[in-house]
């Protein structure tokens, strides 16, 4: 074999031996939350990956809105349907340089995705990384594929 076709058949072989990744697309689709509180649905935007609640297991307080939203304008503005995961984008293993918003107390925190075992991971901070706190969600619907109002009684 020459020196081009050698070289060409060992870098084949070196990319399929790596293991396995994610697609950036991979994390599009409704997720639960943590114990089921809430459905989220990633999707994206502008190059980045976004989510929005889309369903409350109950109502939420005050009437649904965004009452602690640092922002007087946005303070009006109903919880179900605003993007609380804001500008993810893919690093090949993670979703990253993203944000979170807690409309529970107004503050937007650092966040890392990552998918692992089939649970979407999430990973927020404020400050150091290793001070933070990591919650799993579970796939509802993957993308395209709305799922079924909880309480249906589909299924």
């Amino acid at each position: 074999m020459n020196g081009p076709l050698l070289l060409l058949a060992l870098t084949t072989t070196l990319v399929s031996a790596e293991p396995s990744r994610p697609g950036a697309d991979a994390i599009l689709g409704v997720w639960a939350t943590e114990n089921d509180e809430a459905h989220v649905e990633i999707y994206r935007r502008d190059g980045g990956y976004y989510g929005k609640f889309v369903w409350f297991r109950n109502d939420p307080r005050d009437g649904g809105l965004d009452v602690k939203n640092p922002d007087p304008e946005l303070r009006r503005r109903k919880l179900l349907g605003s993007d609380f995961v804001l500008d993810f984008r893919f690093d090949g293993k993670k979703w990253k340089k993203g944000r979170i918003y807690n409309p529970e107390d107004g503050k937007r925190y650092k966040a890392d995705l990552e998918l692992k075992d089939g649970l979407l991971r999430v990973r927020g901070w404020i400050g150091i990384r290793v001070l933070g706190r990591t919650v799993e969600w579970t796939r509802v619907a993957p993308a395209g594929d709305p799922p079924e109002p909880p309480g249906s009684g589909a299924g």
